[in-house]
C-alpha cells in the first residue's frame, strides 16, 4: 500500500509489526510458490516501557537496516472506501480521488494519506467501475514511520490487514473457488473474502476472541450473523458462486466448539488454519505464536515490488 522513499534492497521483504502486546518480526526466503519462513519471532514489550530500545535491538539482530521492510497498520488507523472510478487519465487519478473522497472523511483532505487498489468487477456484466481507496491521517502514518525509521529499519512500505490476510488466503486451496477468512484479535476482528487471489470483500468485526472464548452461544450467533451477511453481499453484489469454505485464522485463545457451531449454522465447510500449510518452516509454531505472528507473516509474503 503506502510506499516510502527508502534505501534499495533486493533481498525480499521482512515484516516488522508492533502490536499492543509486543513486536513481531518475520521474513520469507524462497520463491513465491514455495515460500519458507526464515525468521519468525514475537517479543513482548519490556515492563520498563522502553519499546524503542527493543525495536532497535530487533532491527540490528535481524539486519533490517539492509533489506526492504514492511509493516502493518492497526485496524483503527485507516479507512477503506469503495468509490466510483473517476473518468480521468491515469496521471490524474490520485488527484481526482482525493477530491472525490474529501467529504467522506472526518478530517481535512490535506491531512490525509491516500492509496488505491482495484476492486473486482461487480454485477452480471462484470463492469469495472469502482476502486478501493485506503485513507489514513498523515499523523498516524508519520508516527509509524518515525517509530521504525528511528530504529534504523529500512521501511519501504506500510500495508493494511485486509491485504496482508489476502496474501495468506490466496495460498489456500479454497481460494480457487472462493474462501471466507476470519481473523480475530482480543477485541476486534476482520473477515475477508477472496477468490483466485483477488480481494472481493472485507468487513471489520466488533467481536474478538475475548468474548468468544467464554463459549457464549449468543456471541457465536453474532459472528454467524456477520459471516452470513458478508456471504450474502458477496453473492449478490459480485454475482459469484458460493465460497468453498470458511477458514478460521489461528487464535491466541481456544474457542471450543466454534468450528462445529459455524458449520452447523452456516451449512458451510469450516476449518482452522495452520500457517505451516502456507509457508514451510524448520521449527514448530504453537497456535498462540501463529496468531501473534500472522500479520507479520502475511506482510512478509507480499509479492508487489515497492516503489522506491
Amino acid at each position: 500500500m503506502f510506499s516510502l522513499f527508502s534505501k534499495h534492497s533486493n533481498t525480499g521483504y521482512a515484516a516488522l509489526v508492533p502490536g499492543e502486546a509486543g513486536l513481531c518480526v518475520a521474513s520469507i526466503a524462497g520463491n513465491s510458490k514455495q515460500p519458507r519462513l526464515a525468521t519468525c519471532d514475537f517479543m513482548p514489550w519490556p515492563e520498563t516501557g522502553n519499546n524503542d530500545k527493543l525495536l532497535a535491538e530487533v532491527v540490528r539482530r535481524h539486519r533490517l537496516g539492509k533489506r526492504a521492510c514492511t509493516t502493518v497498520m492497526e485496524l483503527d488507523d485507516y479507512t477503506v472506501l469503495s468509490v466510483e472510478a473517476p473518468d480521468v487519465p491515469p496521471d490524474e487519478l490520485r488527484a481526482a480521488i482525493r477530491w472525490q473522497i474529501k467529504d467522506l472523511i472526518d478530517f481535512h483532505i490535506d491531512d490525509a494519506v491516500v492509496d488505491i487498489f482495484d476492486a473486482p468487477p461487480s454485477g452480471v456484466h462484470g463492469r469495472q467501475n469502482t476502486l478501493y481507496v485506503v485513507v489514513s491521517r498523515l499523523s498516524r502514518v508519520r508516527e509509524r514511520v518515525d517509530q521504525l525509521q528511528g530504529a534504523e529499519a529500512n521501511l519501504t512500505t506500510i500495508d493494511i490487514p485486509e491485504l496482508v490476510l489476502r496474501n495468506i488466503t490466496m495460498r489456500l486451496p479454497e481460494d480457487e473457488a472462493g474462501v471466507a477468512f476470519v481473523y480475530l484479535t482480543r477485541e476486534r476482528g476482520l473477515l475477508i473474502i477472496t477468490r483466485q487471489s483477488t480481494l472481493y470483500f472485507a468487513r471489520t468485526l466488533d467481536i474478538g476472541y475475548a468474548v468468544l472464548s467464554d463459549g457464549d452461544h449468543a456471541q457465536y450467533d453474532q459472528l454467524v450473523l456477520e459471516v452470513q451477511r458478508s456471504l450474502d453481499y458477496y453473492d449478490r453484489y459480485f454475482v459469484q458462486p458460493p465460497v468453498a469454505g470458511l477458514v478460521l485464522a489461528p487464535c491466541e485463545a481456544p474457542l471450543d466448539g466454534l468450528e462445529d457451531y459455524l458449520h452447523e449454522s452456516l451449512g458451510l465447510a469450516v476449518r482452522s488454519l495452520d500457517l505451516r500449510e502456507v509457508v514451510s518452516c524448520d521449527h514448530d509454531m504453537d497456535t498462540a505464536t501463529q496468531a501473534r505472528c500472522l500479520p507479520a507473516i502475511g506482510a512478509a509474503l507480499r509479492q508487489e515490488q515497492a516503489v522506491l
